[in-house]
């Protein structure tokens, strides 16, 4: 009988469906949440959207993956690297990371509009995706993948 205290396996990991569940009602609540904050703050609809939907769909990608990867880490018995860590995960840590970005450039297209005192389409969306980019590009160095 196997103890019960063994190194992380695939099934300390949550299911597929049950981190898409996650990811879907958390990328709903970001769109709505930044999108309300957008269009109260800034009083522009279309700009406020798109604030919502960098916002929605990094957080669909990046709150899966760290569920699964903070699953690994909690099941494994003592210390676990970070790199071994999201080898372990089931989800792409590609995605994981251009989620998380997206989520951070959603919080620079507002404070780029608040710093020019109205939603700027050409200075914001581009530093919300060189802000994306930046994040993906040195987490992807910092993890090894």
């Amino acid at each position: 009988m196997p103890s019960e205290e063994t190194n992380a396996t695939a099934d300390d990991e949550p299911s597929e469906r049950f981190l898409t569940l996650i990811g879907v009602g958390a990328g709903l609540v970001q769109f709505v949440a930044f999108t309300a904050v957008g269009v109260l703050a800034l009083e522009n609809v279309v700009y406020s959207g798109i604030i919502g939907l960098f916002a929605g769909v990094g957080s669909f990608l990046f709150i899966p993956w760290f569920v699964g990867l903070s699953a690994v880490q909690e099941a494994a018995d003592g210390d676990v690297s970070l790199s071994a860590a999201t080898e372990r995960v089931s989800r792409s840590t590609q995605r994981g990371l251009i989620g998380f970005g997206l989520e951070a450039g959603a919080i620079v297209m507002i404070a780029v509009a608040f710093a020019l005192d109205g939603a700027d389409f050409l200075v914001g969306v581009p530093a919300a995706l060189a802000v994306a980019l930046a994040i993906y590009f040195v987490g992807s160095v910092v993890i090894g993948r």
